[in-house]
């Protein structure tokens, strides 16, 4: 049960951790990442407590990011709020915060398993993948303060989506180990 629970998960982030546009839709929709995160937390929640947690932060997350299936390509320069105008900040916000609380309940939750389980090793690498995830995301903010800044903007971008990718890869690295690992109850 636990494996099937961990498989979900490794879906979900695989989905909400990587966006590709093409003409605006988004090919790997975060409702499709939230969803599996969905069936993956339900399957989890006997585990850890923390599980039912961030299974009740995902309820709302998959509501928001039905806005974030299609967003109209940028015409010329400038910020571009989007379909639903002023609305698209304190939606973003919300998803933001939203996001976070789900991502460290989830971890939370696996270093609560680790912990019953007696496997220390699984426990510290549940702390560096939150705190690398938190660290990304805080980063990822950060890019509407630098976007201003000509030459480095560029920089700072090219290097977000390298560490974004390594990022993505450990997670999914980590939720197949804990498949594997902690997919027992003891």
């Amino acid at each position: 049960m636990n494996e099937s629970g961990f498989n979900k998960l490794y879906w979900g982030f695989l989905f909400t951790m990587l966006s590709f546009r093409l003409q605006g839709f988004d090919i790997l929709p975060d409702i499709v990442g939230y969803l599996f995160f969905a069936a993956g937390l339900s399957k989890l929640t006997l585990s850890s407590n923390y599980f039912s947690i961030a299974a009740k932060y995902n309820v709302p997350m998959i509501i928001l990011s039905i806005f974030s299936i299609y967003q109209s390509p940028v015409q010329g320069g400038g910020i571009q709020l989007g379909q639903l105008g002023i609305l698209s900040i304190p939606l973003a916000i919300a998803s933001i915060v939203l996001n976070l609380l789900i991502v460290y309940n989830l971890f939370m939750g696996i270093k609560d398993m680790a912990e019953k389980q007696e496997q220390s090793e699984f426990v510290k690498v549940s702390d560096e993948k939150w705190n690398q995830y938190k660290i990304l995301q805080i980063a990822a903010l950060c890019t509407f303060i630098v976007i201003f800044i000509p030459l480095l903007n560029v920089i700072y971008i090219i290097g977000l989506l390298v560490i974004s990718i390594i990022v993505t890869i450990g997670i999914l690295g980590f939720m197949k180990r804990c498949s594997e690992s902690l997919s027992a109850l003891k």
